[in-house]
């Protein structure tokens, strides 16, 4: 496994746990929530720095639909969010398009 996938891994973890802490943080007003959200934004936004030093583009790229594939699945579940075929053919061309990207140079 290259480093860039590791770091991507790092940076949407820190995002993806982060977003569900704050929304947590505005559902029940706990003030850890707050305090663990902004750490692990914190650190998911150390890891997209790091992430940007591969390329712009495609460290944009394959964050932003890391994420949105992360939350979009933690919302069905978590949540009670419901995802219509419409949805479903989004996150698939998320992943797509993670893989487009991964194989350029």
């Amino acid at each position: 496994m290259s480093s860039h996938w590791i770091i991507l891994s790092a940076a949407g973890a820190g995002f993806t746990v982060g977003s569900v802490l704050l929304k947590q943080f505005s559902d029940t007003g706990a003030v850890l929530a707050l305090l663990f959200a902004i750490l692990s934004l914190g650190v998911g936004n150390l890891a997209y720095v790091r992430l940007l030093a591969h390329g712009l583009g495609q460290g944009a790229v394959m964050s932003s639909m890391s994420q949105i594939i992360a939350l979009s699945i933690l919302g069905a579940l978590l949540f009670g969010e419901r995802l219509g075929l419409p949805q479903v053919a989004g996150l698939g061309l998320a992943i797509l398009s993670i893989w487009l990207f991964s194989q350029s140079s």
